[in-house]
Order: C-alpha cells, then structure tokens, then sequence
C-alpha cells in the first residue's frame, strides 16, 4: 500500500492519484462501538467520525493537518500532531491504556475500504445541476405565491391526437357493483312507492272523518284502500238507491300519480342490480317482473282487507290491474335507467323514431287543449258551479271532498274534452245530476258560431309538433373538427315522421280514452262514461297528420324563401 503524503481534501474523491472520485463510505466497526481516534489529523475528519473519508492505512505515516476536511470542527491534535513530529507505527494509534483490538480492526477497516473502492473513476458532478449543493429552504403558502408564472411549451403529440367520438353512458352489457339483492330491492322499492300513493288517501280520509266525530282506523283503511284500487282500475261494488251498483271508472289522476312511482321504483331496482345505463334487456326485464310480482301481491292484500259488508272486491281482478300497471311503469323507468331505450333508439329508423317523437307530443297537446278547455267552460259557467258547491251536503268538509274528487277526475274530463273538440264527442250518463261543480260546464249542444274555432286546435296541436321536430333537425350543429354548420333538412322524410305521427297519436288518444272512460253496472241497466274510442283514435290521427303535413309545406316555403340562408351538409 503506498503512503499518503499530501492532505487529505486536495482532491475530490480523495485519492490523489484518481482525481474526481467519490469516496467510499464504511464505517469501521469497533470494539464498544467507538471509533478510534488517532494521534494525526487523520482522527479529527469530519468531527469526531471518519465517515466520509478515507481510512487512514497501517503502512501510512501521519501527516500533518492544518483544518477539518468537510468544513467541521477540527478536534483537539495531539502534541505530536502539534509538533509535525510523525508517531511511528499505524497513522491511528491507539490511546495509552486501551486494548490494541482496536488499532486491529482499524487496520482491518482501511483493508476491506481499499478492496471495496472501484476500479473506474466516478464522472465529476456539474455544480449547476447537483442538487446536493442546493440550499434547503421552507416552502410556504407564501413562499409559493411570490413564485414567478411561467408558460408551458405546448405539447406537439397532443396537437396531433386523434379526435374521437365518446359514446355516452356505459358500454353495452357492462355493470356497476350490486347493491341489495333483486327480491330485497324490488320489495323495497314497490312498498314505497305503494305508500307514496297510498298514505295521502289515508290522511284525507281520517283527517274527514276526525271531523264528523271519533275515527275507526279499520273502517278509514277500508275507504282508502278502496280509493286506491279504483285508481288501479278495480272496480268496486256497493250499496246505491238500495240495490248493488258497480263503479268501474278510474281517477286518472291517482293513476298517473301511481305509474310514476311505479316508473321510479323500475329505475331503483335497476340501480340495485348494478345495471344503470348498460343497455342489458335481460336485466331490465328482471327488474320491471320483479316489481310488478310484488305490485300484484300488494293489490290481493288490498282487495282482501277491503272486500267485507259494504264494498265487495273481485281479488283476482285486482290481481291482473296491479301486475299489468306495475310490469308496465316499472318497465318503462328500467328501461330508461337501463339504457335499453337509448339502445333500442339507435337500431330504429331515424324516420318512425321522429314519427313516435311527433305523436307523443301531438297527443299531449291535444289533452292540454282539453283541460283547458273544461277550465274555461267552468268558468263560463261560474254562477252553476258555485251554485253546486254551496248546495253539496256534508257542510265546509263536503265542499272540500267534493273539489278533490273534481281534481281526481280532472284527467278523465280534459280526454272527454279533447274528444269533444276533436268531433266524435262524449257519453257523460247520469254524471251531471251528481252535483259536482266541474259537471256545470258539460255542454248541451254542439258548438255553435265562435265556438268552431276551438276546433282548430287539435290541428295545431299536431302541426306544433312538426315545427318543433323540424326545430330539431334543422338548428346548427357542431362537427367534430369544431365547425358549425346548419344541416339540408330532408323534406320527404320529414313529411313520413308526419304521417307515422298521426298514427301513433290516434293509437295513444284510443289508449287514454279507453283508460278514461268506465261504468256503471245496477240490477236496472249499465251506464256507460267517456269518450267513443275508435272514432276518437281516428279523427285524431287525420288531424294530426293534416296538421303535420302543413307544418312541413310551411316551414319549407320559409326556408326557401327569397335572402334565407343555405345549408352545408345532410342530415
């Protein structure tokens, strides 16, 4: 081993021979754990340990050392040291009194840290970029905010991406994780939504009763039930003028109150089972049967607990009402949850798709014409109806009772109005002589003079519908390059929808109009209530594709009209 006759940091790596090398670091092991101090400057590195730097070797002399190494506290020299007189034998001898083990393992140390030191020198570090020359410093909210905003070069592999088309909600056929199991959520979820509707009829009816005196929870469970299974078109029988009569005509208003609790309680179900907007006709069709088995049990509990002296109930008629509606509204809201409608829409011709769009819409305002109206024959004439309001019995609590039942049956009467309006008419029966205020506006003949206007507004109704479709098609749209163009409306396909649109709000308008009507069955005779379904159905789809052709031949004149502006793409 050669001997080190210069100081130890005249060179980085602290050999002098192989600039530019990094030291090794081994911590020598030692007896009691104590690093052995030499007599040299060898022992004052780096304090009071020789981690570091090199070991002093066995065959090196001590050499003279004027300060620490790394900058530290030089410790206290020997007089040797002081002197600059060399201590014969190893550069770290060991103190008078201790064991000479230790200047052993010292020797021993500085053999393994020569073997241990590679062969290759070590790069030399560029001060600039070594981050164990930096300062270390506190970052602060402050310290942040005085920081200096700079600008990100852009990236060019982002500018050169290709654009693609997102497809909206989940993947077909793929699942979110389960929640409850499908018999706990569609029991859940179809009790609730049975209470929903049913506990507003239970606190109207004990709220009336409370009134007149003492309350019998049995017997006001009783009449609530059976209002609600008259919604659910159950028809009940009962005492009338002493002799039995059948009632089998349904509050609409109940019934849309039901099917959208119904409709809610398919879009749970199929959340429980993981489902949302997967497109999975197999598990829609598993929540929509599930509700509706528990629907259909919960109307053969209510026909039990209802059929008794006074109102009898036919259980198995309630059995097919309860599982029909339930199957349906649950049906439809698991399909729209389940992404099954979407689905359904992307494989059906974009010609019956705007048609079944333009007969929704045109039946609904056809039975928004009708409510209005019945509103304004009421109001017409006001002086009967609060003639009839007055003279109802039962005092202020029959007065209330009796404008309820006007606002439950207020659907029936705007589908009665809407048939009237539309030619075919209505059968009210023995209706009017019930004494109820909404009855005052039945008219007594047909319409006369101003009164044929009301007439075209059916017509409007389906030729609404067309401009809004056309609104639809024809507004401009965003391509994905991030252009905006205005699409070439496609006339003979827009005619189509039209016709299709006529068709599917005669089928829709025969639909309501059989859900509005209803009878009445004594041991005299049948009376019969509502509109004359067929006739209706077909007088509304020749308005409403009347209608709808009209719309289109207008809104194609004004796009071709004279300074309108051309389109750029097809539709």
């Amino acid at each position: 081993m050669a001997e080190h006759d210069g100081p130890l940091d005249e060179s980085p790596s602290g050999r002098p021979d192989e600039p530019g090398r990094v030291p090794t670091q081994l911590r020598p092991a030692v007896p009691g754990g104590r690093v052995p101090d030499g007599d040299s400057a060898s022992g004052a590195v780096n304090g009071s340990s020789p981690r570091g730097v090199d070991a002093p070797r066995a065959d090196a002399p001590a050499t003279e050392h004027d300060g620490p190494v790394t900058g530290a506290a030089p410790r206290a020299a020997t007089p040797e040291a002081a002197t600059g007189q060399d201590t014969p034998g190893t550069g770290a001898a060991p103190r008078d009194g201790e064991p000479e083990a230790e200047a052993a393992a010292a020797e021993e140390a500085a053999v393994l840290l020569e073997s241990a030191r590679p062969d290759d020198p070590l790069p030399a570090r560029d001060p600039e970029h070594d981050v164990t020359t930096h300062d270390t410093v506190l970052l602060t909210p402050g310290h942040l905010a005085t920081r200096e905003t700079v600008l990100l070069p852009p990236r060019d592999d982002l500018a050169y991406r290709e654009t693609v088309l997102l497809s909206r909600g989940r993947p077909t056929g793929s699942l979110r994780p389960r929640g409850a199991p499908l018999p706990i959520a569609a029991l859940v979820n179809t009790v609730w939504a049975a209470l929903q509707t049913l506990l507003p009829l239970l606190l109207l009816t004990v709220g009336a009763r409370s009134v007149e005196g003492p309350v019998e929870l049995g017997l006001s469970a009783r009449v609530a039930l059976s209002g609600w299974l008259l919604g659910h078109g159950v028809p009940l029988t009962g005492p009338l003028n002493e002799h039995l009569a059948t009632l089998d005509l349904p509050p609409l208003l109940l019934t849309a109150v039901a099917l959208w609790r119904l409709s809610r309680a398919g879009v749970h179900t199929v959340r429980a089972l993981g489902a949302q907007g997967s497109g999975s006709i197999r598990h829609a069709a598993l929540a929509a049967g599930a509700v509706g088995v528990v629907y259909c049990g919960l109307g053969v509990g209510a026909a039990a607990l209802v059929d008794g002296p006074g109102i009898l109930v036919t259980p198995w008629r309630a059995a097919i009402s309860f599982a029909v509606l339930g199957l349906a509204a649950a049906g439809l809201g698991a399909a729209r949850s389940g992404g099954v409608v979407r689905r359904l829409a992307r494989l059906t011709p974009l010609l019956l798709r705007d048609g079944i769009r333009v007969g929704v819409v045109a039946t609904l305002l056809i039975m928004g014409v009708g409510a209005g109206a019945v509103g304004l024959a009421v109001a017409v004439n006001g002086a009967e109806a609060s003639h009839r309001l007055a003279e109802f019995p039962g005092g202020v609590l029959g007065q209330v009772g009796a404008v309820l039942l006007c606002l439950a049956y207020g659907p029936n009467l705007s589908v009665w109005a809407a048939s009237y309006l539309l030619g075919p008419g209505f059968e009210a029966g023995t209706l009017p002589r019930t004494g109820l205020p909404v009855f005052a506006g039945v008219p007594q003949a047909p319409l006369r003079g101003v009164g044929w206007l009301l007439t075209v507004l059916p017509l409007l109704g389906g030729a609404l519908a067309v401009v809004l479709l056309a609104h639809r098609r024809l507004r401009p749209r965003r391509t994905r390059q991030g252009d905006v163009v205005k699409p070439r409306p496609n006339w003979p396909r827009m005619a189509g929808s039209a016709a299709v649109g006529g068709v599917v709000a005669g089928l829709l308008c025969a639909a309501v109009g059989y859900a509005s009507g209803g009878v009445l069955r004594t041991t005299t005779g049948s009376l019969r209530f509502g509109p004359a379904i067929w006739p209706m159905a077909g007088m509304a789809a020749l308005v409403v594709t009347l209608g709808g052709l009209l719309a289109v031949a207008g809104v194609w004149a004004f796009a071709a009209r004279p300074g309108a502006k051309r389109t750029e793409s097809v539709v």
